[in-house]
């Protein structure tokens, strides 16, 4: 498991080991380190180069030293991730590009896993939103409220905690220019559209018309939100006629 350190940058050797450890899963979230000198003797170094290891690990975040108790594996959970997101995105407005980036790679998977497990009490509470939703914009409102709830419950409906907790923390994070994209005229009555689509393949437990109908209202709301770029210079091969085709 731990092996005797040899290499001369000695406390870096047992950052390494420990890295190791945790990447392999054999040290766990909220696993306690042996001590100070339990891990010196093990890896046949010094205390003080012990306590240099633990310092470096502690700054990456990877270990929490607690006064009296010992020194931890640090929990690792979503919302922390999401909190450096949020804080980010408040001083880097260009941030909302990458942040939809990550949005067209992460939610249309979670919408097809969605398809593949959601309960008829997933759908049954998803149809509640969307009437909510449309009841809102009837009214002359944004539906932002139940638009969030609905990209919510389409996380709930993956039975994964983790996934639950991401979206939680994005639609959090988005909120600002989800309630300024639905205040545009006809984005939330397209927006409403756009969710009833994502639950019809939904309800059919379709994976792949849900994953493609996710990706669809994303790319819609990202052109909405996102001024318009100059785009892209065309990448060709040769044809046969010697002139370029287009990859698409």
């Amino acid at each position: 498991m731990l092996k005797a350190i040899k290499k001369t940058r000695i406390y870096e050797e047992v950052v390494a080991q420990i890295h190791d450890l945790i990447r392999q899963g054999r040290l766990k979230a909220g696993d306690q380190l042996p001590s100070e000198r339990e891990l010196a003797e093990t890896f046949k170094v010094s205390r003080a180069s012990v306590r240099e290891a633990l310092r470096a690990l502690e700054a990456e975040g990877l270990v929490v030293s607690r006064t009296g108790s010992g020194t931890f594996v640090a929990e690792l959970p979503v919302e922390s991730l999401v909190e450096s997101l949020a804080t980010l995105l408040s001083k880097e407005k260009d941030l909302l590009s990458d942040i939809f980036e990550m949005r067209r790679l992460i939610e249309p998977q979670i919408a097809s896993v969605a398809a593949e497990r959601a309960t008829q009490g997933d759908i049954e509470g998803m149809k509640r939103i969307l009437e909510k939703q449309a009841e809102s914009a009837t009214k002359g409102g944004t539906g932002v409220e139940a638009d969030t709830e609905f990209h919510f419950a389409i996380a709930q409906a993956t039975q994964n905690q983790a996934l639950e907790k991401l979206v939680s923390g994005l639609m959090e994070m988005l909120s600002p220019s989800r309630e300024e994209s639905l205040q545009t005229p006809g984005r939330k009555e397209a927006s409403l559209a756009s969710h009833y689509g994502i639950l019809s393949a939904i309800e059919a437990h379709d994976k792949d018309r849900a994953e493609e109908a996710m990706l669809r209202h994303i790319e819609q709301v990202e052109e909405n939100v996102l001024p318009i770029e100059e785009p892209k210079p065309a990448i060709g091969y040769p044809a046969s006629d010697g002139r370029a085709r287009k990859i698409s």
